[in-house]
């Protein structure tokens, strides 16, 4: 693209809105690639698998109760299962 018609390019609307979007999709195929990108295999300790398990049962709890709460106070009625 020569020098002129990148200005007019840059100058369009939404022309940031495009750009941004082409560098996301090109970022999308470079991680799509097959081969080595560099990522450190990582092992969990004990201790980071209690965390997570921990943070996850936390919450399953919070989601539970508050869809009892929901269930009583007939916000959703239309979109819970009994």
């Amino acid at each position: 693209m020569s020098t002129s018609s990148s200005k007019l390019a840059k100058s369009l609307p939404f022309s940031g809105f495009f750009r941004k979007l082409e560098h996301d999709m090109e970022t999308v195929v470079r991680a799509l690639q097959p081969g080595p990108l560099g990522i450190v295999e990582h092992k969990f300790t004990a201790e980071e698998i209690q965390e997570a398990n921990d943070i996850v049962q936390r919450a399953v709890a919070n989601w539970r109760r508050r869809a009892s709460i929901e269930k009583r106070s007939n916000t959703l009625k239309d979109y819970i299962e009994s």
